[in-house]
């Protein structure tokens, strides 16, 4: 096993931005091949590791909570897991950590800044993704806020899909609240993992800012929760969809994300099911499973509500839980 150290870059980002999406995009690029991915998913159930795919000998999963939650106790492990499958034939020298949704990058920051982790693992930077669809949404969140003041390069994500005055006028406001920060993904392409390295790794005064967001972290998302629902039999896609568009648009202002991978009848791969801030995307499906991944989950997070609830609006009455 090698000895040397890992240098870690953390990606963060609001629900929905597009972490998923562009760690997949990176996966396909031959020079990510000697990267490792460490993937918090909010849920007990793995859907991104299996949207991300192609890295298994050298991704794992922190499911089960927020890295900066509940899940963080955990951190610590999970990166020595990883670090120590370093052995023939996986080889890395360096480590990508995606963060969930609701994740606050800062308290992970601080732990690899212990003496003991940042011999081992020490920090390369902060990238965080904003969705050029709902950026003035991400500036108005305090939460949202302090990952793009704390990051060291700013991605824009979904910015083919905003209009060019909408474009200037969130890099305007992004530069006003990290003007440090590059920013990454104006041209409406996908910057690779090459650009996103580079650019974290050379930005000037993080010291400053990941200490501004160790304060702001403090305000946290405890009311926040993530529910998993177990799908074990195939649905009917229309039906289910019609649950639960009707269940977001009841309690959609308190569900920040849906996300899942569902089996579908007389189709024989799943259903990829998402949602953001209380809005149903356009549903694909995937020509087969990925490997261990079925039975299907879906994963909900938001405020206030319960699995029995859940389990009735969206998967029907008569589903037994």
């Amino acid at each position: 096993m090698s000895t040397a150290a890992v240098p870690v870059l953390i990606v963060a980002g609001s629900p929905g931005a597009g972490k998923t999406a562009l760690i997949a995009r990176w996966a396909a690029e031959p020079d990510f091949a000697r990267t490792a991915v460490l993937l918090n998913e909010p849920g007990d159930a793995e859907i991104d590791a299996h949207l991300v795919g192609g890295l298994a000998a050298s991704m794992r999963t922190l499911a089960g909570g927020c890295a900066c939650c509940t899940a963080r106790r955990d951190f610590p492990r999970a990166l020595e897991a990883l670090g120590a499958s370093r052995r023939s034939p996986v080889h890395f020298d360096r480590m990508v950590v995606e963060l969930a949704g609701l994740a606050h990058p800062a308290p992970l920051i601080e732990q690899l800044a212990q003496p003991d982790m940042q011999e081992r693992f020490p920090l390369h930077g902060l990238a965080t993704l904003v969705d050029a669809t709902a950026g003035a949404r991400s500036l108005d969140d305090p939460q949202g806020r302090a990952r793009i003041a704390a990051a060291d390069v700013l991605v824009l994500s979904k910015a083919e899909l905003a209009a060019p005055n909408e474009l200037r006028q969130l890099s305007d406001r992004l530069v006003r609240a990290n003007p440090h920060a590059e920013i990454a993904g104006l041209d409406g392409r996908a910057p690779s993992a090459g650009a996103v390295w580079s650019a974290a790794g050379s930005a000037c005064g993080r010291e400053l800012r990941h200490l501004d967001a160790s304060v702001a972290a403090r305000s946290g998302h405890e009311d926040m929760r993530a529910h998993t629902l177990a799908i074990g039999a195939p649905v009917e896609l229309s039906g289910f969809c019609m649950r639960l568009a009707a269940f977001l648009g009841e309690q959609g202002e308190h569900v920040v994300r849906v996300k899942g991978l569902v089996a579908v009848q007389g189709r024989k791969g799943p259903a990829v099911i998402q949602a953001v801030n209380g809005g149903l995307q356009p549903v694909r499906t995937l020509k087969e499973w990925p490997p261990g991944a079925a039975p299907g989950a879906l994963v909900v997070v938001g405020r206030g509500l319960d699995d029995a609830s859940l389990a009735a609006a969206i998967l029907g009455e008569r589903h037994e839980h």
